[in-house]
């Protein structure tokens, strides 16, 4: 096989050296001379050496235009040969980094993505292979498909000749690509080139590309992919690294956004924490963001200033409101810079027309204060709209009705209750109910201690030991309470410094007995008194939790509810803290699973899922899904395909006759730590590549020529022995053609 197999016409030209060769034989005149006869004589003796000398001489002549003609027609060879004399194909194996960093594009020059560049390199890569011919091979794997659930670690191409044919595939397949929105670790993408290199180097010359924008957060840990990029030169491979980028680019983030706890209701303000991030080396000055609640927006909040390379701190906050229940949408945007897509970020409520709070009141109490009283005027106001709804019931309640109907459960005073109470209020509290006990006149120790405590199983904290009295400090002038940590419920004040909670006088409570210098996983102090003993303790029970008040709610033993704006501001957040609600979906991160569970009693085992477009890029689609029928009636399945960032709408259809769906959104956002815009310093990735015998280039300077292993080829060979032949004419023609007239003597 030859490259240029036309130039084997010329061969016919091999004739001419014959016919030149003997007309020159017979084109002499005869002379007679006697001096000739002599060397006639002479000739005749040595006639047999010159014919086949002068033989000789045309074959060397013959063999040098035909040395020529192949050289230039650049022959391949397959099989022994070929391994031989460099004839083996090369094998392209073309690792491209497709993260959403590499969506970089230089905004204020108007410039295109480095991706685009990255895919240059690729052009560039089978352009030089259709001039020359050489029907080499090329496989071809993004990192998103060695790191996506949703893919099957697959590549685009495994080894594809090519030839016309191939090349024309690879061509229209790369004009299709575009950045991922994922965040990958390159490391993967080595393991699936070394087996590949293994695989194909008995055939092939393989050669390594990986195309990447080199970002510090991906190489301050290179050790791994040193040793993965030096295994694979010692198995025979070239390595090149390509970089895709020229310079840093200022890019803002954001990383987090959350609901901030509280009570999450219709048509009561709501705050949210939104986290952002400057990844330039310079600060970063009037920030605009911009505010969607389901689709329609909302008053933006403008950031005077965000110092360089650091998140905002505190976070941003900015309060919205939902008209109605339901599940709602909550997007904020910044303004366009030089990464696109960590410029958003998405999260998803679910809002109930308002929070069931449940007070459990004793039927008879001793004196004039009713706690039920003061809790809903502090929860439930008649003037303000709190987003919560009370209902007071007297103990024998709560073995009678089902409680999870209820949010929270206030249990006002630690009176007795039946067993079965007792049980349904810890099968309540297990399966995720939020449970607050207060202490008071009313409150029976014996029964606290053998069954809400019941030797540390129970759902009271401590063994109580005593009601006892809290002396004045008339020297110091310490607050009654001090706030240990940063709970919700007393997350508005600090260290019991506010005016307000100074002013809480305690005169009685419950001393209780805690392990000395013993640390409990599932118990946490939030408040004590200025004596060091326990007034506020949560407790982990099962899937919920219990928040215990070691002194009255009512102003019997305290006088904490007589007007103190602090109860309110308390007793709202122990409702907020407490109330079993889910405020936010699950924070997804693209390429995160969806795991779907429907009950099958109720709902078809199939789902739809509306994915959302990316702008500009993808159009949205719809996916079925199929779920599995497993124990208990449960259905359940899992969709993967999350790679792009936005809401995706999980509809599920009810057996009945009705097309009504039930929809369950989900919020997917990209991973914020991929928009961090440094690079690695190239004089250190230099020093890297070459520990490891790897060329480090720019995607901008990319040549295809490169010094391979072997890379001997059957025109070199020809090179050579048309050298070889050249010479060996020049010195047979010189023994063979007479000299000249003037040099006779």
């Amino acid at each position: 096989m030859f490259v240029y197999q036309s130039l084997l016409w010329f061969l016919p030209v091999l004739g001419l050296v014959v016919l030149i060769h003997l007309i020159n034989m017979f084109r002499h005149r005869r002379v007679e001379w006697a001096a000739m006869e002599f060397l006639l004589a002479s000739y005749k003796r040595s006639r047999t050496r010159i014919l086949m000398q002068q033989l000789l001489l045309m074959l060397l002549r013959m063999f040098v235009i035909a040395a020529a003609v192949f050289m230039l027609a650049q022959p391949k060879f397959d099989g022994i040969f070929g391994d031989l004399f460099g004839g083996k194909p090369t094998h392209h194996i073309i690792l491209l980094d497709d993260s959403f960093s590499m969506n970089d594009r230089n905004t204020t020059q108007g410039g295109g993505i480095i991706f685009d560049d990255a895919i240059g390199v690729i052009r560039k890569i089978i352009d030089n292979t259709a001039k020359q011919g050489n029907n080499d091979k090329l496989s071809l794997i993004r990192l998103s498909k060695t790191n996506s659930a949703g893919n099957s670690n697959a590549p685009d191409f495994d080894e594809i000749i090519l030839n016309e044919e191939g090349i024309q595939n690879v061509r229209e397949f790369i004009k299709s690509l575009y950045p991922s929105q994922g965040a990958f670790e390159p490391a993967d993408m080595f393991d699936y080139a070394a087996t590949s290199v293994r695989q194909s180097a008995a055939r092939c010359k393989p050669v390594v590309y990986f195309i990447s924008d080199f970002r510090i957060a991906n190489w301050q840990n290179h050790t791994e992919i040193l040793k993965k990029v030096d295994a694979i030169h010692s198995l025979g491979s070239t390595v090149r690294m390509i970089r895709a980028i020229d310079e840093e680019r200022a890019n803002l983030g954001i990383e987090s956004m959350q609901l901030v706890d509280g009570i999450l209701a219709a048509d009561v303000e709501m705050l949210v924490d939104a986290g952002i991030v400057n990844h330039w080396h310079e600060d970063a000055d009037n920030v605009h963001v911009s505010v969607l609640v389901d689709g329609i927006a909302q008053t933006g909040v403008t950031i005077p200033q965000i110092k360089a390379g650091e998140s905002l701190n505190p976070p941003l906050r900015f309060p919205v409101r939902f008209p109605d229940a339901g599940t709602h949408r909550v997007e904020i945007s910044l303004q366009p810079d030089a990464i696109v897509d960590d410029n958003s970020r998405m999260l998803v409520a679910n809002v109930q027309a308002a929070i069931e709070i449940l007070l459990i009141a004793p039927e008879r109490r001793t004196g004039t204060f009713d706690p039920a009283q003061f809790v809903r005027f502090a929860l439930a106001p008649s003037s303000i709209k709190s987003g919560i709804r009370t209902r007071t019931e007297s103990p024998t309640f709560l073995a009678a009705n089902p409680l999870k109907q209820f949010n929270a459960i206030f249990l006002l005073e630690a009176v007795p209750l039946e067993q079965t109470a007792v049980k349904a209020l810890e099968e309540y509290i297990s399966k995720g109910g939020g449970v607050a006990i207060f202490v008071g006149e009313n409150s029976n120790l014996d029964f606290i201690k053998t069954t809400l405590y019941n030797d540390g199983k129970g759902i009271f904290p401590f063994t109580p030991i005593a009601v006892s009295q809290l002396e004045p400090d008339l020297l110091t002038n310490k607050p009654d309470i001090n706030i240990v940590g940063n709970h919700q419920v007393f997350r508005l004040f600090s260290e019991g410094d506010s005016p307000f909670l100074a002013g809480v006088k305690i005169e009685k409570y419950l001393a209780v007995s805690q392990p000395k210098n013993q640390k409990i996983e599932n118990i946490t102090v939030l408040a004590n008194l200025r004596n060091g003993q326990p007034l506020v303790v949560e407790k982990n029970f099962g899937n919920g939790k219990v928040i215990t008040f070691l002194t009255s709610v009512a102003p019997v033993w305290n006088n904490w509810g007589k007007g103190n704006p602090s109860f309110v501001v308390v007793m709202l957040e122990l409702a907020a803290s407490l109330a079993n609600t889910k405020k936010q979906t699950t924070q997804l991160i693209v390429g995160n699973t969806i795991p779907i569970t429907v009950d099958s009693s109720i709902f078809e085992p199939k789902a739809e899922i509306n994915t959302p477009p990316r702008e500009s890029i993808s159009e949205g689609s719809v996916a079925k899904l199929d779920l599995i029928n497993g124990e208990g009636g449960i259905a359940k399945g899992t969709f993967a395909n999350t790679d792009t960032a936005g809401f995706y709408e999980i509809k599920l259809k009810q057996h009945s006759e009705t097309t009504e769906k039930n929809i369950e959104l989900y919020a997917v956002n990209v991973l914020a730590k991929e928009g961090e815009t440094g690079l690695a310093d190239l004089s250190e990735l230099a020093g890297y590549m070459r520990s490891v015998n790897a060329s480090l280039e720019s995607a901008a300077g990319f040549s295809t020529s490169f010094e391979f292993v072997n890379n001997t080829s059957w025109s070199d060979i020809f090179l050579y022995i048309l050298i070889i032949f050249l010479m060996a004419e020049t010195f047979l023609a010189g023994r063979i053609i007479p000299p000249s007239k003037k040099n006779i003597t």
